[in-house]
């Protein structure tokens, strides 16, 4: 191409064209020649590394390849003023809005998990921000000696400093009694190392109960989840829409398996009897499910009322966690299809959990229909009754669901029929 803008540039001067015409092309040349070169220098130092450890990037790549987990502002002026401000009002915290529980256990393979998932969630944190004040993470190890799980240690002694971060060990269980069973002798055939996993649960949310200061709001996040890019603000914002959609909700679901799940934290112990009783029956995001919706004490029939009884339950149209594990306890496949960041959330999840896309064209959280006792003229979306009526005419299309593992197919189409014309016409 260069050589073609020379032989145009020559001929141009030989017609009496414009000098500058020479000029100009040979500095294209010169540009498109340090392009090329920054991008090859680039690529090559990208490249992954082909062999055992370029399946997972932190295990070939090691904590050398995070920031530290310490984060420092560099305004310190402003930081200075806003603690000052809000001193009073910080210290102590009588209470906590959002309190991320996060069990912890060792790898195999020796990766450490739990800094990259700490490191997601305090980049959302820095020091000054209002969030702060409302947020902070309790991580409870679950191995039986901490010494086993290095990279629990490792990170604790590295966040000895941040008090958005606590520690805890599984050392004294309320259900020490409770075993797994063998799989052939439950009808379900749930494998012991998952109904161990669920007595953890049952464990690890009992301690989250009793943990002082107090908090409002409590959710689960497993240690090899990383939280997308502004997921705090995407959670505080769900919980304002589901509130005034139902004041009384019971649980907001905004990722996959047991994860992503925010709960109050006055229904923790009915969550840890329900785990602790049922843990031989199915995994711990189906028994959560059928806490949550009422679903057990419906088919049971048992008397009186579930804890679910009046109050909803509400799932996020996007996913705002990203998995980075490849082991799974549930023997999941190692090719399995991962969703990405803020895709919709259906996957990987019970039919009655997904988010309704048909349902709820025009808003993020379904339902979006406001409970009895929720202030309707807060709660009823301006565009949902327009969004309906693009459905109703077919203006929409309701489809669009394909079977998981197959990313490379449009996982959701919201194609008018505008649009179809036009791309057929292509």
């Amino acid at each position: 191409s260069c050589s073609s803008w020379r032989g145009k540039s020559a001929t141009s001067m030989r017609r009496g064209g414009r000098p500058q015409l020479v000029g100009a092309a040979l500095a294209l040349c010169l540009l498109t020649a340090v392009n090329i070169s920054i991008s090859l220098r680039y690529t090559e130092s990208h490249r992954p590394t082909v062999g055992s450890g370029a399946r997972d990037p932190l295990l070939a790549a090691g904590s050398s390849a995070l920031p530290p987990l310490a984060l420092v502002d560099s305004n310190q002026a402003a930081v200075v003023a806003v603690q000052a401000a809000t001193a009073a009002a910080l210290t102590p915290r009588a209470t906590v809005w959002l309190r991320i529980v996060m069990p912890c256990h060792s790898r195999t393979t020796g990766v450490n998990y739990l800094r990259a998932t700490l490191a997601a969630i305090l980049l959302q944190l820095p020091p000054g921000d209002p969030l702060r004040a409302l947020v902070d993470v309790l991580v409870v190890n679950t191995d039986a000696h901490p010494a086993d799980n290095k990279a629990y240690a490792d990170v604790r002694a590295e966040l000895a400093g941040e008090p958005l971060v606590r520690f805890a060990q599984l050392d004294s269980r309320r259900y020490a009694s409770l075993k797994p069973r063998n799989a052939a002798t439950v009808m379900r055939r749930v494998k012991a190392s998952v109904q161990q996993q669920t007595i953890d649960l049952a464990e690890i949310f009992a301690v989250a109960d009793a943990a002082l200061p107090r908090a409002e709001l409590v959710m689960a996040a497993e240690d090899d989840w990383l939280l997308c890019p502004n997921g705090l603000l995407a959670i505080l914002h769900l919980v304002r829409t589901a509130s005034a959609l139902d004041p009384h909700w019971i649980a907001l679901r905004c990722s996959y398996g047991f994860n992503g799940i925010v709960l109050r934290a006055a229904d923790l112990p009915s969550l840890v009897e329900h785990l602790a009783a049922h843990f031989v029956r199915r995994p711990p995001d189906h028994l959560v499910f059928e806490w949550f919706s009422g679903e057990w004490h419906a088919k049971q029939k048992l008397p009186g009322s579930a804890n679910a009884a009046g109050r909803s339950y509400r799932t996020y149209r996007h996913n705002l966690f990203y998995h980075i594990g490849h082991i799974s306890t549930l023997s999941q496949p190692s090719n399995r299809f991962t969703p990405r960041c803020y895709e919709l959330l259906y996957d990987w999840l019970l039919p009655a959990e997904t988010f309704k896309r048909d349902e709820c064209p025009a808003s993020d959280v379904w339902p979006c229909t406001p409970a009895p006792a929720a202030p309707s003229e807060l709660a009823v979306g301006l565009f949902e009754p327009f969004s309906r009526v693009d459905f109703a005419m077919g203006l929409r299309d309701r489809e669009g669901h394909v079977p998981a593992g197959a990313p490379d197919k449009a996982r959701v189409l919201e194609l008018t029929s505008r649009e179809r014309r036009a791309g057929s016409a292509r």
